[in-house]
């Protein structure tokens, strides 16, 4: 009995709200992961590895989301989409998170 409550205890601490996200059309979308994953989504977007599938299907959300309730009132998915509408290469395209970062280096 004192294991499960550990165990319960730790994945707890494992498990987050979800993150609410709101469009244009009125409809909601809930992305969702461990404690840290939007600061995990951002570095990986910023050049810190491969976007997998998963990832790149919610930076696209975040991209179009024109509202966002988050856990405890963060504001990482608005950081995430100041780089996601950052500026442009040419007419209409979008740099990615990725994109910008690199440059911000040289």
């Amino acid at each position: 009995m004192r294991l499960e409550k550990r165990i319960r205890a730790l994945e707890s601490k494992m498990l987050s709200d979800p993150v609410i996200l709101y469009f244009p059309d009125g409809t909601t979308r809930q992305i969702c992961g461990r404690g840290d994953y939007l600061l995990r989504l951002f570095c990986v977007a910023c050049g810190g590895g491969d976007l997998s599938p998963r990832q790149a299907e919610q930076l696209e959300l975040i991209r179009q989301s024109v509202d966002v309730q988050e856990p405890g009132g963060g504001r990482m998915v608005e950081f995430l989409q100041c780089f996601l509408h950052g500026p442009t290469e040419g007419p209409g395209g979008v740099v990615s998170p990725r994109q910008v970062c690199v440059s911000q280096k040289q």
